[in-house]
C-alpha cells in the first residue's frame, strides 16, 4: 500500500495531462509550406495540414515562404505570416455556455486576428508580445515584429496594449489613433495611417501539394467584356464586401468543411476593353476544396483586336482566392495581368475583378468584374 498512492497519483497526473493535451483550441483552415505544431510539454512535433486540430498546449511555427490560418473553437480567426512563432498558452471555450478565455503569445513574426465569441461574451482574451501585453476589446487587429520593434494596426474595434513600463497604449475605435510602432526600447510612435509594412501581403495562407515554384509562378493575363444583363454594381459589391467576407467566420468554416472539386462558371460580368466593345465572354474556375487550391481557371473574350485569353491558378486564402495569371495573350501578342476574387453566399458564389494588358503595348488593355457560380 505504501507504493500504491504514488502510482495512483502518477496515473491521475498522466490522465489529467492527457485530457488537457487533447483540448482542441481550433483547427487549421489552410497551411502552406513548413507549418509545425510543437507540444509545449512533450516537445513532440507534427506538421500541420488543412483540417488538422491545434491544441491549447501548441507552439506553432511557420517557416520561410510559409503561412497558416486557423479557425478557433469560439469562431475567432488567427492568420500567421511566414517566419512566425505563436504560442497558444490557453484557449478554452464551452460551446454550451458560450463562455471561455484565451491567451496567446506572439514570439516572432506577424499575425492577424479576428476575435470570436469569447470576447463578444465578455471573456478574457489576451495577446502577449515582446513589447507588452494586449487586452482585446473585441476587434480585428494585426501585429508585426521587426528587429525588436512591433507594428500594430487595429482595423476594427479596439485594443489596450500594456507596455513594459506599465503605461497603456489604446488604439482603435473611440481612440485618437488606430496604428502605432512600439520600439524595442519602449518608445511609441502613433500614426493616422497604417505602417507601410502592412501593405505587404499578410498571411495569405493556403495548403497545396504543388511545388513552391509552381505556387509562386506569376506570368501574363488579359480580359474584358460588357453585358447589358450584367450586374453593374458588381465591382462595388466586391469592394464593399471584401473586408466583411474576411471577417465572416461562418463562411470560413463552410470552406473548411466542403470537400471535392467544384467547377464555377460566369453568370454575370461587366468588362471593358481599350479597343471598344467586347463579345463572347466566358470564364471558368476549378476549386479543389480538399487541398485548398485553384488548380486551373480560364478567361476568354473578343474585342476589335482579337481574342483575349488568360489561364490562372492559385489557392484559397480565408474567404478570398489568392490567384496568379500563368499565361495570357491578346490575339498573337503576349499579355500580363492580375485577378482577385472572394467567396460569398455560402461559398456558392465567387465574385472578383481582373486587369490585363499587352506586354509590348500596355495601352492595349482590358479589365472587368465577374460573378461565378457552380
Amino acid at each position: 500500500m505504501k507504493h500504491l498512492t504514488p502510482v495512483l497519483t502518477t496515473l491521475l497526473c498522466v490522465s489529467f495531462y492527457s485530457q488537457a493535451n487533447t483540448t482542441a483550441a481550433g483547427k487549421t483552415i489552410l497551411a502552406r509550406g513548413a507549418v509545425v505544431a510543437t507540444d509545449a510539454t512533450s516537445e513532440q512535433q507534427r506538421s500541420l495540414k488543412r483540417r488538422d486540430t491545434v491544441y491549447g498546449v501548441d507552439k506553432i511555427t511557420t517557416g520561410e515562404k510559409s503561412k497558416a490560418q486557423f479557425s478557433m473553437s469560439d469562431g475567432g480567426l488567427i492568420a500567421l505570416k511566414e517566419n512566425s512563432v505563436l504560442n497558444i498558452a490557453n484557449y478554452e471555450f464551452d460551446a454550451g455556455t458560450q463562455k471561455g478565455s484565451a491567451s496567446i503569445e506572439l514570439i516572432k513574426g506577424g499575425l492577424r486576428s479576428i476575435s470570436g465569441v469569447i470576447k463578444k461574451n465578455g471573456g478574457s482574451y489576451n495577446v502577449k508580445t515582446p513589447v507588452g501585453s494586449i487586452g482585446i476589446r473585441g476587434t480585428h487587429f494585426e501585429l508585426q515584429l521587426v528587429d525588436g520593434d512591433m507594428y500594430v494596426a487595429v482595423w476594427d474595434g479596439a485594443i489596450d496594449l500594456t507596455l513594459q513600463d506599465n503605461s497603456i497604449l489604446s488604439l482603435g475605435s473611440n481612440e485618437a489613433f488606430s496604428f502605432a510602432q512600439v520600439t524595442s526600447v519602449g518608445d511609441v510612435i502613433k500614426t493616422t495611417q497604417a505602417p507601410a509594412i502592412f501593405t505587404q501581403s499578410i498571411a495569405s495562407i493556403n495548403s497545396n501539394d504543388e511545388s513552391e515554384a509552381e505556387q509562386d509562378q506569376i506570368a501574363e493575363n488579359s480580359a474584358s467584356e460588357n453585358n447589358e444583363d450584367a450586374d453593374t454594381l458588381l465591382a462595388d459589391v466586391y469592394a464593399e464586401q471584401q473586408f466583411q467576407a474576411v471577417s465572416n467566420a461562418a463562411l470560413i468554416d463552410q470552406i473548411a468543411q466542403r470537400q471535392g472539386i467544384f467547377n464555377y462558371q460566369a453568370t454575370s460580368f461587366d468588362v471593358s476593353s481599350s479597343l471598344g466593345e467586347v463579345s463572347d465572354f466566358s470564364m471558368s474556375m476549378s476549386v479543389d476544396f480538399d487541398n485548398g487550391t485553384v488548380p486551373d481557371g480560364e478567361v476568354s473574350f473578343n474585342d476589335a483586336g482579337g481574342n483575349w485569353y488568360a489561364a490562372y491558378s492559385g489557392f484559397i486564402d480565408l474567404t478570398k482566392l489568392d490567384l496568379a495569371v500563368t499565361f495570357a495573350s491578346h490575339n498573337n501578342n503576349k499579355a500580363v495581368g492580375d485577378i482577385d476574387a472572394i467567396f460569398l453566399n455560402d461559398i456558392d458564389t465567387i465574385t472578383g475583378d481582373f486587369n490585363l494588358n499587352e506586354i509590348s503595348n500596355p495601352a492595349v488593355n482590358s479589365s472587368g468584374s465577374f460573378r461565378l457560380e457552380p
